[in-house]
């Protein structure tokens, strides 16, 4: 059996430290929160302005708006993600 050039470097190299991600970060939203911040987005407010609201990394809100956009729940802005950082 042939495995892709990725199976055969994950069998290669299994022994090498893995690391978690953004592990500092929290991925959990109320539903109501994650309304808030698409309508403040919407609205025009800006990442860090929304994170101080919710008292929240600003990395998190990204995420949050990223989630959104793929649910079609936010559009996007003129200014987009920059706006207001």
């Amino acid at each position: 059996m042939s495995h892709s050039p990725y199976m055969e470097y994950k069998l290669r190299d299994s022994r090498k430290k893995r690391v978690i991600v953004l592990e500092e970060l929290n991925f959990l939203w109320d539903a109501p929160e994650l309304a808030e911040v698409a309508d403040m987005w919407m609205k025009g407010e800006g990442i860090q302005d929304i994170a101080e609201y919710f008292d929240r990394d600003p990395d998190e809100i990204i995420l949050a708006l990223m989630h959104l956009a793929r649910s079609d729940r936010i559009s996007q802005r003129k200014g987009g993600l920059l706006l207001g950082l």
